[in-house]
């Protein structure tokens, strides 16, 4: 008869839990099955389970929250190299990165999403009516909450691209630091987030990854956006007051005058 090791329980142990995690059955924000829940479904030890979560916690997949229970942070492993790679640049350089994996994001979600990706995109949409703005940037004094938009996450879910989906959760996780939290907004109203998100959505639903593309770059203009001291906000690209034009009509449906 073959002898289980307990190395080998302990790899069992966290690809179990990480595949309730990247397959979406455990969902970032919820609370996972308490440690001797865990045990029971697994076949193991509490040590066993303790051992596993602290590893996918190491990853910034799980977050345990003392008195509350352990939350799924991420769907896929924030590499703490990352987190020190991007400590290098400024604001401005990561949200620049952030808005690429958006705008590459919705593309994907066009052409790879599939129906369940889309009734899942769908749902949130109706979820985030009512929202004063984007749950993207919902900030709380502890930071909890932050960049926590589902319908963000379901389109990187939906681009079948993990590489994206954990650069930016790399990305957002460095966004939540400290030295940066007071220098981002959300300047869209709730109104035009539901616009946006509507936009996208019907891209995507139409797999057309052209629409889908201008729709976010149109979304992502001021969905989290860079705030000086005086609050005001700084542009993320330079333009002319002829060019904003041209962007604001084909935002609200006019034909755009070249």
């Amino acid at each position: 008869m073959a002898v289980t090791t307990g190395s080998e329980r302990a790899r069992g142990a966290l690809s179990y839990l990480r595949r309730k995690i990247s397959t979406g059955e455990w969902a970032v924000g919820e609370r996972i099955p308490i440690e001797p829940e865990l045990a029971d479904q697994m076949g193991v030890g509490r040590s066993t389970v303790r051992e596993a979560v602290r590893s996918l916690a190491s990853m910034g997949m799980l977050e345990t929250a003392p008195g509350r229970g352990t939350f799924v942070r991420s769907a896929s492993p924030t590499s703490s190299l990352l987190d020190e790679f991007l400590a290098d640049f400024s604001l401005e350089e990561i949200l620049s990165y952030r808005r690429a994996l958006e705008v590459e994001a919705a593309q994907q979600a066009a052409l790879h999403r599939s129906d369940e990706d889309l009734a899942a995109l769908e749902q949130a949409t109706i979820e985030e009516v009512g929202c004063s703005r984007c749950p993207v940037l919902s900030l709380t004094d502890s930071g909890e909450g932050a960049f926590d938009s589902r319908f963000h996450r379901l389109i990187f879910d939906a681009a079948k691209n993990r590489l994206l989906a954990a650069l930016y959760a790399g990305i957002n996780d460095q966004l939540r630091t400290p030295q940066h939290r007071g220098r981002l907004a959300n300047v869209a109203t709730g109104a035009e987030m539901e616009r946006d998100h509507q936009r996208v959505l019907e891209a995507i639903r139409k797999r057309d990854f052209i629409d889908a593309v201008h729709a976010m770059v149109d979304h992502v203009d001021h969905d989290v956006v860079i705030v000086n001291d005086q609050q005001e906000v700084v542009p993320p690209l330079a333009r002319t007051p002829e060019q904003q034009q041209r962007i604001d009509d084909v935002r609200d449906g006019r034909p755009a005058i070249v």
